[in-house]
């Protein structure tokens, strides 16, 4: 009867004795799970930078535990007066919380890195890289959209420029032509006594007019050398290739 007496009084004087202590090693933290034979009822208190105190627990015990792969090269747990005294060896600066299991019997000490590296995972990676691939292909299409719809302005504005001919009437005149290519030729004709010199196919474009009376060519060789002459002349393939480009856009519009 003794006995029992002085064991219950040494538990309400001493606190709990430690049963076990169990690591659990998690991302950028790590738990220390002490085991009591008794509820815990003791407090934590920290006695410098990374060394603390559970008061309130029993033992006799030095347990030490190294860490390789952890932001904690290792902890030591020794006994101390009306307690247990935790050492932590870090290289890291790390914060701490103490909570109790739902029993009371068990004391879970976290130690957590309070400057965790933050490293994207590989699917991570996949899909920051996807959304930038999506972003450059949609900045892609605006960019080739807005480009289309200018090249069309300019090639409609080039046309609506390029066609200020005189219409066709009955009493206009041919006096002479010369096949550029197989869709385009070069005319000469006379229209209410001017002579007009324009490029008749894919596009219709004046290159020439003469107010003044002007010697009609006789020949293919004289139609040369007033081609010659002609400012625009030497442009004839750059209005024959716009009008291309006009008609294809037309097409798939």
């Amino acid at each position: 009867m003794k006995k029992i007496i002085f064991l219950l009084l040494g538990v309400l004087v001493f606190g709990a004795n430690l049963i076990n202590v169990n690591f659990f090693e998690g991302k950028n933290k790590l738990d220390v799970l002490f085991s009591l034979d008794d509820a815990f009822k003791g407090k934590v208190k920290q006695i410098s930078k990374n060394s603390y105190i559970l008061t309130g627990i029993n033992t006799d015990k030095v347990i030490q535990k190294e860490f390789k792969k952890n932001f904690i090269n290792s902890i030591i747990i020794s006994p101390e007066k009306n307690g247990v005294r935790i050492d932590i060896t870090s290289n890291k600066k790390i914060k701490t919380s103490v909570a109790l299991t739902p029993d009371g019997y068990g004391v879970r000490f976290r130690i957590i890195n309070a400057n965790p590296v933050v490293k994207t995972t590989k699917a991570e990676n996949i899909k920051n890289m996807t959304a930038q691939t999506q972003g450059l292909d949609m900045l892609s299409y605006i960019v080739g959209i807005s480009i289309l719809i200018i090249l069309a302005f300019v090639l409609w504005f080039i046309k609506r420029k390029a066609v200020h001919l005189p219409k066709l009437k009955e009493d206009m005149k041919v006096l002479a032509q010369k096949p550029v290519d197989a869709k385009n030729k070069i005319v000469l004709f006379d229209y209410q006594g001017r002579k007009y010199l324009m490029l008749i196919g894919n596009t219709n474009v004046l290159l020439d007019v003469f107010v003044e009376d002007v010697a009609v060519p006789k020949n293919e060789v004289e139609f040369d050398e007033m081609l010659k002459l002609s400012k625009k002349y030497g442009n004839i393939e750059k209005y024959i290739q716009n009008a291309e480009k006009l008609k294809e856009f037309d097409e798939r519009i």
